[in-house]
Order: structure tokens, then sequence, then C-alpha cells
């Protein structure tokens, strides 16, 4: 049997065939009511367990442990499971979203929303280490921020946000990690963007949104190239004209411009 013949199957497996992922622990009264609930419903577990396959017939928890743990208390014969492909990235969305783990998200590169709604998840635990912090002071500060290039979070401190250094900077790890940029390759060479052709246009474009500069990462880069490259440019003085292009550069990305073109 193929490991991708039954990926994405709701199967009913046996008890028997199926082995327990990592160690588990829960009130032995849950386990115990849980699976009195299940035999009520002709022993059926109508949410799955989650397995990847590791042999012919042979399966591993991998998500849903508590699920697993009532199927064995109950003394199933057959479980209901879905099978998901092993790959690591798979295993830790399942476990996410069985709320087994907690997300984490990387803070060189979240977006300002999600990192306010995780200072807010990190502040309203009991006894959390960041109560006092005011979420949205610290987000903007961490927002406006070079970090980007943080390896870790000890830049913080010097924010004069809330968050200092010991408990209230560690407990930041339960719901961050950082994975900074690579470094942006060299720009392309400055050109006159009245002389460059489209594939330069585009080529210069493309380095500043690759390289995440000044927002140009969420432009249309093809839309822009176009724009830039069909406009008359033979009166301009200055690149602002551009602001005025339907191409989505306002005033605020004239000075990236500035990085790959001249006039």
């Amino acid at each position: 049997m193929s490991d991708f013949d039954n990926i994405g199957k709701l199967m009913h497996l046996k008890l028997t065939e199926i082995k327990p992922g990592e160690k588990f622990s829960e009130s032995e009264f849950i386990i115990k009511a849980a699976a009195e609930t299940v035999l009520q419903a002709d022993g059926q577990n109508w949410i799955p367990v989650i397995v990847k396959e590791i042999g012919d017939y042979q399966y591993q928890v991998v998500s849903n442990h508590f699920v697993y743990a009532v199927a064995q208390q109950a003394e199933l014969e057959r479980v209901w499971c879905i099978v998901i492909s092993p790959e690591s990235q798979n295993i830790e969305q399942a476990k996410i979203l069985a709320r087994e783990v907690l997300p984490k998200v990387n803070l060189n590169t979240a977006s300002r929303d999600i990192i306010l709604a995780a200072l807010r998840y990190l502040i309203s635990e009991p006894s959390s280490a960041l109560k006092g912090v005011d979420p949205i002071v610290a987000t903007n500060r961490i927002t406006d921020s070079n970090r980007k290039i943080w390896s870790n979070f000890n830049p913080i401190i010097t924010l004069k946000c809330g968050i200092t250094k010991g408990k209230k900077l560690d407990a930041l790890a339960k719901v961050f990690f950082l994975s900074p940029l690579p470094d942006p390759p060299p720009p392309p060479e400055i050109m006159s963007i009245k002389s460059a052709s489209r594939d330069e246009v585009f080529t210069r474009l493309s380095y500043l949104s690759k390289s995440q500069i000044d927002g140009f990462e969420a432009i249309d880069i093809e839309k822009s190239s176009d724009v830039i490259f069909s406009a008359s440019k033979g009166k301009w003085k200055s690149l602002n004209p551009i602001s005025k292009l339907e191409c989505d550069i306002d005033t605020t990305k004239i000075k990236a411009l500035k990085k790959v073109f001249s006039l």
C-alpha cells in the first residue's frame, strides 16, 4: 500500500492498527466520561483521530490525541481517522487546528494586525508577565522598527514599549519566532527612467518588491511597469509625476524609486 493511497481519506481503522503518538495527559474523569458518550453513540467517534501511514495497514496518531485516548478507554474495535501526508508542516498544522499547540508567527515579517492580536492574547492570559503593557503602543513601536533583520527579541527592549528584559521578553517566544529575511541582492544600476525599456523598468521595480522596500511588495509590478513605460516622460523634471499615474506608487514611495531610477 503506497503512502499516498489513503491521504485525505476518512477511514474506519482498527484500533489495533493505530500506534500512539506523543505522550498525552488528561484527567482520568474527562477521558472516562468522554468514553461513555462515545459508547452511547453506538461506539462512533464523530471527531476523527488524525494519523499518518507508517506501513501497510499501520498508522500513528499525529493529532487529536485526546480522541485516541478516549477510543482506547472505550475499547472501540474501529476508530474514525483521517490520514494526512507525513510532512512536518502538515503535522504541525493539524496540531494547531486541534489546539494542541499554539500557532507562532514570524515577528520579522508579521503584519501589524497579527502582532497586535498576538500581544493582546498574551496579555489576556491569567498571570501574564505582560500585564500592564499597552498592546497598541508596543505593536506600533515594533512595526515601526527595523525588525526584518532581528535575530532575537532583544531589540524590543530598546523600543521603550513596556516590554523589558526577563519574563516580559521571554513571554514573546510563546507566539512569535524569528526568521530574518536574507540580505537583499545588490540593487540594479541606476538608470534614466526616460530611456529605460519596459524590461528595465520591470527589473528595477521587481528589485524593490522582492526586497520589500517601502511597501513595493504590495504593488502589481507588471501593471506598474506597463504604466510607467507607456507614460509620456519628456517633460518630467523629477520622479514625482509617477505618483499621479495609476500605478499604485504614491508620493511616499518616490524616495525608494531614486534607488534605481534617475532622470
